[in-house]
């Protein structure tokens, strides 16, 4: 008969380890087991960050719809000029006109008369440089170039002002006057300042014009301000255009930024809803609720308790008022001691967020101090108007309904509120929040009493689910990282299910890379790096004392700092020669085999006798009874440590039970989210938190599966521990916990069944790793730099900022004269480059800081470089070249020579053939040779396909990685290669002894079609 089936998911970031184990009586097999691979859900930087994988394509888009708008923006310009006769037709007559000094025109266009055509070029450079606008409704937020950027426009208005000009232009005008050689264009500017020079401009010019420059040529038809959301519906040209919103319209007309409420996501107790703005008082006040109700005071003497209501009134009255409060000011205002702490108050945080929306709108800058007197209904109402009106409207609503003065409405239009979107809709939010203000918990999994149950909401794991073998379409969630992967899961789990049936019980584990929200992904990415400065430090420390920097000796080092240099237990100091020379214990907080808990959180330092003393106790049942005055200065000195090390010298009781059910029962909430999506295929779901899982690889001898040297730590260079570790979750359970519990300081843990070190053995190196290949046409086509041809064939030049130049750059410079000026520049910052010794490989910044010059004054900005490249593609015609980003995959042909001799040749193509093979709706792999129609189609590799290839006389199962299309040299790595260092297998497509196939989800290998 039969056992029980088990399988275990390993789901990481870019990974899937998967182990179906059978059990049943003293025995067990691994029926199967494999590896998926995938790409990440997101992008990485340089410092392995999360970037969105559209946010590249999303902002090169916007620029080029920017570069697009502003280009239509002048033609229409141009057009509608040309119409009422303030710019000429003739194309010859336009290029005499530019010639003019345009800041001199400006200045002269405030009291002298100019010529019509004098008028329109003006108006064009107006138009040109239209100067910074605030997106009030959706930039609220300054950012801080934009800080940097209003600092300047200030001091411009100030130097404006001081100088006694009437415009920007007047002063422009005036320091070309001053400083003919320097450039005037690089000031940042305000679009009041171009607007208000604008309006003067036409009242000086409208006495000596009246009858040309009329009213309604300045606003059109709609009047002033009265344009439509986009500049499109009022015509294509430039003559409907200016009939229809004026010149003031085409020149300064700028289009609402907002979300559009397609891209809004939904509320996730009612699908029906879009989500709630986070600047909404409801949002806010959520948010307050939650984190009040979930706030736990730890005292001194180690009592854990909820706060009274007196507390929570003060608190929630304290928020109400205040941006952010510090827990400091908390403690202060609920009347505890310094060495009280909060359960939230844990790593970097050291705040609870408040009524951000109502302490910004306090602020004198824009309602003031009265703004808190208003009644609650009333402040909402106005920040509704606020984030979801037109100004127009808000200015309104602001006087006739809400009683607001005109000037308070305008200041309040630039209140940062906050961006962005809640998870929950304002009508969800609205019906739970009586409930939070009852204390009740937003959702409970146990069955008691929640915000959502009462409000007659249903909680993602309470909604029916249809039951069935495979597993539906994944549901919606912002975690990119888990999208991802389960998407993977789901095409795994379904191939599963087709070749070994649906298992008895799934068991989970999620690594630590994809837990959490992008905030708490980031943050811990950032303890991390920070973590690992620290490990360095202490090793250097180490080192200069002799010592050899161990990982535990790295971690006794950290303790000890942490401590303040003093043992916990008894408060005598710990000199360092003490700490290095084995007169301290390292002890568990509570006792290991009573909690499986072998964390940095539950450690610390102590001297010998200490721990002796304490022995296989809680620090609350070693002192609590015996020694209460001494467990009272432990408690003390323990309160300087953090929330969840500290909880633990005051924890009363340590249940083994209670552990284990803990660490079987991973609560956090992408998990559940995970488990419920498996909840459809009707069988036992297990998350595991995954602390114990390297405890029991290492208790069972499984870190050494994948090595061939004697460091007993897993191999990460190896994609096939991630099968290691699933076959350890689906065998990780109640009866493993207590064994691991038990055998604690004794023998080794003993294995699942007799046979299993060699099962696992034979398992895992059987396992063919599943990479999924990468096909698809996407992503930037080529490189953003722009060449131009040259007299040479293959030689293109390029231009490129001095500020990007490099030493080996220089050489190449393409104008003997430039060259020589920025040779020169170098050669007195000890850069010497006509000799063979080059002092110095880096161009230092201050070398730009004074401006380089050419001999007729004209200031270097960029210098035009020469490049060699095969691959350089003409883009449109043949005056613009560019670098194909990539290769999209290459055909490999067999060619017969006129002797009959058959050989091997590549045909490359790059993203840009690709892309237009699929607009042409051709066949992506084209299986004919250009050059040789009679050649022999043999294979197409494409990056991450998989091929049995001979190297070195023996035969591997690689993944393409890369090749050389100049050279016809390709790079492989092996299936299993997961190392970034790897040195891959290197083969000349002439020489290349292989044959493509196919592994599927399950590692099987099958050969592929060409």
């Amino acid at each position: 008969m039969a056992g029980k089936r088990t399988l275990g998911l390993d789901i990481g970031s870019n990974s899937i380890g998967w182990a179906i184990i059978e059990t049943g009586g003293d025995d067990g097999r691994i029926v199967a087991t494999g590896v998926r691979i995938f790409p990440e859900g997101v992008d990485r930087d340089q410092q392995g960050g999360e970037l969105s994988k559209n946010a590249a394509r999303r902002d090169a888009r916007g620029m080029r719809r920017q570069i697009a708008r502003r280009a239509r923006r002048k033609k229409r310009l141009r057009e509608a000029l040309a119409h009422v006769g303030l710019y000429p037709a003739d194309r010859a007559a336009q290029l005499e006109l530019e010639r003019l000094n345009p800041y001199e025109l400006r200045r002269r266009a405030l009291g002298e008369r100019l010529e019509p055509f004098e008028i329109g070029r003006v108006l064009l450079h107006l138009n040109q440089r239209r100067g910074f606008l605030s997106n009030r409704k959706a930039d609220r937020q300054k950012k801080a170039e934009d800080s940097k950027l209003l600092a300047e426009i200030s001091e411009l208005a100030k130097d404006i002002a001081d100088a006694g000009h009437a415009t920007l232009g007047e002063h422009l005008a005036a320091l070309q006057d001053s400083a003919p050689l320097e450039r005037v264009r690089g000031k940042h500017t305000r679009r009041s300042m171009l607007e208000e020079e604008f309006e003067k401009i036409w009242e000086s010019q409208r006495r000596f014009h009246p009858q040309l420059l009329s009213e309604e040529l300045k606003h059109g038809r709609r009047g002033r301000q009265s344009y439509p959301r986009k500049p499109e519906r009022i015509g294509k040209g430039g003559a409907a255009a200016v009939a229809e919103v004026g010149l003031h319209g085409l020149i300064f007309f700028q289009r609402p930024m907002y979300w559009p409420k397609s891209v809004v996501g939904q509320c996730e107790f009612d699908p029906k809803q879009k989500r709630c703005r986070r600047a909404d008082r409801a949002a806010q006040r959520f948010r307050l609720l939650q984190e009040v109700n979930n706030l736990r005071i730890l005292h001194t003497d180690g009592e854990i308790c909820e706060l009274s209501d007196s507390q929570r009134g003060a608190l929630l009255a304290l928020l109400a008022s205040h941006e952010k409060v510090e827990f400091s000011k908390i403690r202060t205002t609920l009347g505890l001691l310094d060495s009280d702490a909060f359960n939230l108050e844990q790593g970097d945080r050291g705040k609870l967020l408040g009524m951000k929306t109502d302490a910004i709108l306090a602020n004198a800058k824009f309602y003031g101090k009265k703004w808190h007197a208003l009644p609650e209904d009333r402040k909402t109402a106005i920040v509704r108007s606020l984030l979801e009106d037109d100004e127009p409207e808000f200015k309104r609503r602001a006087v006739e309904e809400f009683k607001i003065d005109a000037a308070v409405a305008e200041r309040m239009l630039e209140a940062p509120l906050p961006e962005g979107y809640a998870s929950l809709g304002r009508e969800t939010i609205e019906r739970l929040l009586p409930f939070l203000e009852k204390r009740l918990p937003l959702v409970a999994r146990d069955g008691s009493p929640s915000a959502a149950r009462l409000a007659g909401f249903l909680a993602p794991w309470e909604r029916p689910l249809p039951k069935g073998n495979f597993l539906p379409k994944p549901p919606e969630i912002t975690n990119p990282l888990v999208r991802q992967a389960l998407f993977e899961v789901r095409k795994l789990l379904n191939a599963i299910v087709r070749e070994y049936g649906k298992p008895d019980a799934i068991h989970v584990e999620l690594t630590r890379e994809v837990k959490g929200s992008a905030a708490q992904r980031s943050e811990r990415t950032k303890r991390m790096r920070e973590n690992e400065r620290q490990r360095d430090r202490i090793a250097a420390i180490l080192e200069e004392h002799g010592e050899k920097p161990t990982r535990s000796k790295i971690e006794i080092y950290r303790l000890w700092e942490e401590q303040r240099q003093v043992c916990v237990y008894s408060g005598r100091e710990i000199s360092i020669r003490q700490l290095l020379g084995g007169e301290v214990n390292v002890d568990h907080i509570l006792p290991y085999s009573r909690s499986l808990d072998d964390s940095l959180l539950n450690l610390v330092v102590c001297f010998r006798d200490e721990n002796d003393a304490k022995g296989n106790q809680t620090p609350h049942e070693w002192l609590a009874a015996t020694a209460p005055e001494k467990y009272e200065q432990l408690l003390l000195r323990a309160s300087k440590l953090l929330y969840a090390k500290r909880v633990r010298f005051s924890q009363r009781s340590c249940e083994l039970q209670e552990f284990i059910n803990r660490q079987l029962s991973d609560t956090a909430y992408i998990t559940n989210v995970v488990l419920d999506y498996l909840r459809s295929l009707d069988v036992d779901l297990l998350g595991t938190k995954g602390q114990l899982t390297s405890e029991l690889r290492h208790e069972w001898g499984l870190n050494t599966v994948l090595r061939h040297d004697d460091v007993n730590r897993k191999n990460r260079d190896d994609h096939r521990h991630h099968a290691v570790d699933a076959v350890v979750v689906a065998l990780t359970d109640r009866s493993q916990l207590q064994q691991l519990a038990k055998r604690r300081g004794a023998d080794a843990l003993p294995a699942p069944w007799p046979t299993f070190r060699a099962d696992i053995e034979a398992a895992v190196n059987a396992i063919n790793v599943s990479h999924r290949v990468r096909r698809k046409v996407a992503g930037a086509l080529h490189n953003e730099t722009v060449y131009g041809p040259t007299e040479t064939e293959g030689v293109f030049v390029h231009r490129k900022p001095l500020g990007e130049l490099t030493v080996a750059m220089v050489p190449l410079i393409r104008d003997d004269v430039i060259r020589m000026i920025v040779v020169d520049r170098l050669r007195k910052f000890g850069i010497v480059l006509d000799g063979a010794k080059r002092e110095k490989k880096t161009i230092p910044k201050d070398a730009w800081r004074e401006p380089l010059r050419m001999p007729s004054g004209t200031v270097i900005k960029k210098v035009r470089l020469l490049e060699k490249d095969k691959t350089i593609t003409p883009l449109r015609g043949a005056a613009q070249f560019v670098k194909p980003n990539a290769n999209h995959h290459l055909c490999i042909f067999a060619v017969t020579d006129e002797k009959g001799r058959e050989k091997r040749t590549a045909k490359w193509v790059n993203m840009m053939e690709a892309a237009r093979l699929v607009r042409a709706a051709e066949p992506l792999i084209q299986r004919t040779h250009p050059d040789h129609p009679s050649a022999r189609f043999l294979m197409s590799i494409s990056q991450g396909e998989m091929l049995l290839a001979e190297f070195g006389g023996a035969q591997k199962l690689v993944r393409f990685k890369t090749g050389a299309s100049t050279s016809g040299q390709l790079w492989f790595l092996e299936h299993t290669d997961a190392s970034r260092d790897s040195k891959p297998y290197s083969a000349m497509v002439g020489t290349l002894k292989a044959r493509k196939v196919t592994v599927d989800l399950l590692g099987r290998i099958r050969w592929a079609n060409d």
